[in-house]
């Protein structure tokens, strides 16, 4: 049987990029071969508000999938929209006055422009504890929200709370946390040396407080020793962390999103396409896969491949694909215009 006959929703377990700013052939192409779970977009799909409401809405509608549309924007550090909405402040900026409310009016404004404009997801709050000086280079530098886990519930918490009410979904990053690395994992492999102790009553603890509420939870890319031992092993393809720790000991019933499989953390590792694979053994439901069309044909094939070849179990998939339908079902179908 061929494989896209076997196993046809595979492509459901991949989130991907797109490179313009419309739906051109070669997109169309692209996404009626993968029939992706969702699109991630950057500041390279974005002209004005109309395009990318257009856009978005296109990549929604002419498919007989349904793709969910998802952007990293979390404040004027990491902002995809600022050619549409502008400038926003910072983490420090919102935080300055000390006033929660700030904080709750700059998730309702962030949650109201993503809804008008057809977007589903927000890779955002980012849940990181701030453990790191200002010299060191790890591209978190005005993303945390606090240096303590109580600080993050405080502040995250608000702007998560708010955002969701302009029925956007929040997947809040990067469990277990990256605030104990010292490189920055989109280039290099980041090995975060915390005890187990510290990750599940520091790090972890954001996670844990809101582990009943969360739909989607993405994982990074760090190594932890204290899980997987002195071996560099992405919490990504981390089956002690996803499975064990996240689902078996915390009780995550929702999504498991990877981070960007394209990172260095993952490149100087091996192949895109067993890192993708891996991912999905150990736990993954979404792939994310964001930036070259050919490496995302290359996850898709390794995937489908895999899944025919038992090295991926029939059982794990079905149980992945019943998560991402009840996803759909229970909150896009009411919350999407």
């Amino acid at each position: 049987m061929p494989m896209s006959k076997a196993f046809p929703q595979i492509g459901q377990h991949l989130f991907i990029g797109l490179a313009s700013t419309e739906l051109t052939p070669a997109n169309r192409r692209l996404l009626n071969t993968v029939r992706p779970g969702g699109v991630v977009l950057f500041a390279r799909n974005v002209e004005s508000a109309a395009q990318l409401r257009d856009f978005c809405g296109a990549i929604q509608r002419e498919f007989p999938f349904r793709p969910l549309v998802a952007i990293d924007q979390e404040n004027g550090r990491v902002n995809r929209l600022r050619d549409i909405i502008g400038e926003i402040p910072t983490i420090p900026q919102l935080k300055r006055s000390g006033v929660l409310d700030k904080v709750e009016d700059f998730g309702r404004m962030i949650g109201h422009w993503l809804h008008q404009l057809r977007i589903d997801v927000n890779f955002a709050p980012v849940l990181d504890l701030e453990l790191f000086d200002e010299k060191t280079d790890n591209a978190l530098r005005e993303r945390c929200w606090g240096r303590t886990a109580d600080e993050v519930i405080h502040w995250a918490g608000a702007f998560l709370d708010a955002m969701e009410r302009e029925n956007v979904t929040a997947c809040p990053k990067h469990f277990p946390g990256l605030g104990g690395a010292t490189l920055d994992s989109h280039e290099n492999p980041a090995t975060i040396t915390r005890s187990r102790e510290q990750i599940l009553h520091e790090d972890a603890l954001p996670y844990a407080t809101w582990i009943r509420r969360l739909d989607m939870i993405m994982v990074g890319h760090g190594h932890y020793p204290a899980f997987d031992g002195p071996k560099p092993v992405p919490a990504s393809v981390s089956r002690n962390v996803m499975t064990k720790l996240l689902r078996g000991q915390m009780g995550y019933a929702g999504l498991i999103l990877t981070d960007d499989m394209e990172m260095g953390a993952i490149a100087q590792l091996g192949s895109l396409e067993d890192a993708v694979v891996e991912a999905c053994r150990a736990g993954a439901d979404v792939i994310l896969v964001c930036h070259s069309a050919e490496k995302a044909l290359a996850a898709h094939e390794a995937l489908m491949k895999a899944a025919e070849q038992g090295r991926i179990a029939a059982q794990r998939l079905r149980e992945s694909a019943q998560r991402i339908a009840r996803f759909h079902t229970e909150w896009i179908a009411h919350r999407t215009t």
